[in-house]
């Protein structure tokens, strides 16, 4: 399979091939990268340990908290705990690397906000349509949360859970599949072999969760964000679907203090599968008669 294999011959890879050429010597590029994720990494631990919010949440999974409890714990965790590497990311593609910031999120001269938007929307469809089909059983938190929370509750999780996912899962995107996708396919020709490499680091960036289910599901949402990544020439897609997921996982079922399910039956795999297929269907119908690089023929 050559490096133009997926349906649009020439242009899939213009986004991943953005830092070849840079001028960053490889041992700054993986000191970079070190420090990039230790930043993240120190800054979690320091939280965990100083911020009691977020001590609790952490400590008693699964426990009876109130939505002002929640909400602080959330915005530690995913504000305080992934903004500082964020900001580090954004000064290293700056002022170390001196690209663009542009070019960690799109290959596009500027981000298209409708494309992430409308991936966003398409991830809420296919989230309500497939559980609703194939695993309704999975909607029990949801049900105990709307009996648990007033109407003042939901307004205030909800605003918390907006800003913290997108800081939370733009940095993920933007660190895994634009920065470090970007610099493997520096040593790797094939896009789609760049892609699965850090799905594969995507995964395992969850060790501590229990059981498979998560490692299973991250793998194939790094697959999936991915290749969207690689089709579409930039990260609006994959940002917009990460964002919507893990709003709804926290929102509607809890699992920021809860936790991820440690299994998931026939199916709730079946369901979920089809969810990624959906959304990777949505990338299809964009690349082919969205205004994309797919239709333009860029290279």
């Amino acid at each position: 399979m050559s490096e133009e294999s997926p349906a649009t011959p020439r242009q899939a890879g213009h986004f991943l091939q953005l830092m070849q050429g840079n001028r960053s010597k490889t041992w700054r590029t993986i000191a970079g990268g070190i420090g990039i994720f230790l930043v993240w990494q120190i800054t979690l631990i320091i939280l965990a340990l100083a911020f009691e919010p977020l001590t609790r949440m952490l400590l008693l999974r699964g426990q009876d908290f109130t939505a002002k409890d929640e909400a602080l714990g959330a915005l530690g965790l995913m504000v305080g705990g992934f903004g500082p590497a964020f900001l580090a990311l954004l000064a290293w593609r700056h002022f170390v690397e001196k690209a663009s910031v542009r070019t960690l999120f799109t290959g596009e001269s500027r981000f298209r906000w409708p494309l992430a938007l409308a991936a966003a929307l398409a991830i809420v469809v296919l989230s309500f349509l497939t559980s609703a089909a194939f695993a309704q059983e999975s909607m029990g938190p949801f049900e105990e949360r709307i009996a648990k929370f007033s109407p003042s509750d939901w307004l205030l999780l909800a605003g918390v859970y907006v800003i913290g996912t997108l800081v939370q899962a733009t940095f993920e995107e933007v660190y895994i599949r634009g920065w470090l996708l970007q610099h493997i396919h520096r040593f790797i020709a094939h896009g789609f072999v760049s892609v699965l490499v850090t799905a594969a680091i995507f995964s395992m960036l969850h060790i501590g969760h229990p059981g498979w289910a998560t490692y299973v599901v991250t793998f194939a949402m790094g697959l999936a964000f991915g290749y969207s990544a690689w089709r579409l020439n930039g990260l609006e897609a994959a940002i917009g679907g990460h964002v919507a997921n893990n709003f709804m996982s926290a929102l509607l079922l809890g699992t920021l203090v809860g936790g991820n399910p440690a299994e998931m039956d026939l199916m709730e795999g079946v369901a979920y599968a089809l969810y990624l297929l959906g959304f990777l269907g949505f990338v299809e119908a964009w690349a082919r008669f969205g205004p994309s690089p797919a239709r333009r023929g860029a290279s």
